[in-house]
């Protein structure tokens, strides 16, 4: 039998609270915890001289108006640059001193996604302890490849479905067909508020994948009403550019 959901979700801080910080920065993660968030997500990418650096985009254009790839550019000169809130860029290393008593989602980025996972394990088993690392951390990946080479880095840690998963999931749910949609048990799968208007916060879809002893993350609800739906519909973990309500 799927055990009992009847619990309050997980929050997770979407690259920091971001509402007069950037994103991905030492001052938005800070925000964050301020405000009670435990867990925290960002964006993991390898620099030309193997640092792993928090950016979301492949290049600085968005955040520093410079249209080079992170991976050509080496730490140092990633560091020479100011942001808007007068913030540098922030590294792996420093996120992991400064939040080691959070909780972490990594988004490892395609793009050299192969070369970030090598140097995160190498930097694992130099400066931290595998099982306290893997305890508190939860990864998203884009290729099944890299979650395979994840898996073998880091046995029993925990993964997200990928997109197509999730939409192959989602809709088979909300036909009420779960068993045609690959839900697997204790993987963790995204449902965005609504799917051509109709919505997918609904706790009757969130209960075919409890039922199949799956998890869902309520992918980034835009207002405080989609939050409280998500909260109604029983969504395991709530994915957020906001606040706890």
């Amino acid at each position: 039998m799927p055990e009992s959901r009847i619990k309050k979700p997980i929050w997770i801080s979407h690259r920091g609270y971001t509402a007069n910080e950037v994103e991905n920065t030492y001052a938005a993660f800070k925000a964050a915890v301020d405000i009670g968030f435990t867990s925290l997500e960002t964006d993991l990418r390898i620099t030309r001289d193997d640092h792993i650096v928090l950016i979301h985009d492949h290049t600085l254009s968005r955040l520093a108006n410079d249209n080079r790839s992170v991976s050509d550019l080496n730490r140092r000169e990633i560091e020479s640059f100011k942001l808007a809130n007068g913030e540098r860029f922030f590294f792996l290393d420093q996120f992991m001193e400064s939040f080691g008593s959070c909780a972490w989602t990594f988004d490892i980025k395609p793009e050299k996604g192969k070369q970030t996972i090598q140097r995160l394990a190498s930097w694992i088993r130099k400066n931290d302890d595998l099982h306290r690392f893997v305890s508190r951390v939860k990864f998203l990946t884009w290729k099944p490849d890299h979650e395979k080479m994840l898996n073998a880095c880091f046995p029993g840690a925990d993964y997200y479905a990928r997109k197509t998963e999730c939409w192959r999931a989602g809709l088979a749910a909300f036909f009420g067909l779960p068993a045609l949609g690959g839900i697997k048990a204790n993987r963790t799968y995204a449902l965005p508020a609504s799917l051509r208007n109709i919505s997918l916060f609904k706790q009757s879809i969130v209960s075919r994948f409890h039922n199949r002893n799956a998890k869902n993350i309520a992918f980034l609800p835009a207002s405080d009403d989609l939050v409280k739906k998500a909260l109604n519909a029983n969504f395991d973990e709530i994915l957020t550019n906001g606040k706890i309500l």
